[in-house]
């Protein structure tokens, strides 16, 4: 049993680990200040701090809107640590994006939300008007 706890921790601390360091990229430039109702089809990847590419389930596009909550876009898979999202441009426009990883806590008595979140290098965003 003690093996069994100690293959665990170790397991759950590698993969703490892998995802530090972990940048977005986008594939190609994007116009933050596109016109509201514009639909987008945004391309980008996952690298790690070494360059390798960074893949897992549940990672969706956060699209930070101008005065409002943020959306969240599921992202589609297109290889390794590459992922796509299509979305219409919101009433007040873009005001940052980022790549989130669903995640969850888990404590005694509770469940609740504990997305990673991973920066765009650069960082895509703007001020709102």
């Amino acid at each position: 049993m003690t093996c069994v706890i100690i293959v665990s921790l170790a397991l759950t601390a590698t993969a703490v680990r892998a995802k530090e360091g972990v940048v977005a990229v986008a594939d190609r430039p994007i116009d933050l200040a596109a016109a509201p109702g514009t639909r987008v089809h945004f391309a980008w990847h996952l690298v790690d701090g070494d360059g390798r590419p960074f893949g897992a389930s549940g990672i969706y596009l956060r699209v930070s809107r101008c005065g409002r909550k943020p959306l969240l876009i599921t992202a589609r898979n297109r290889g390794p640590g590459g992922y796509t999202a299509r979305f219409t441009v919101p009433r007040g426009g873009i005001r940052k994006l980022m790549v989130g990883l669903e995640g969850w806590q888990i404590t005694p008595g509770a469940t609740k939300r504990a997305d990673r979140i991973f920066n765009f290098v650069p960082a895509l965003g703007r001020r709102c008007s």
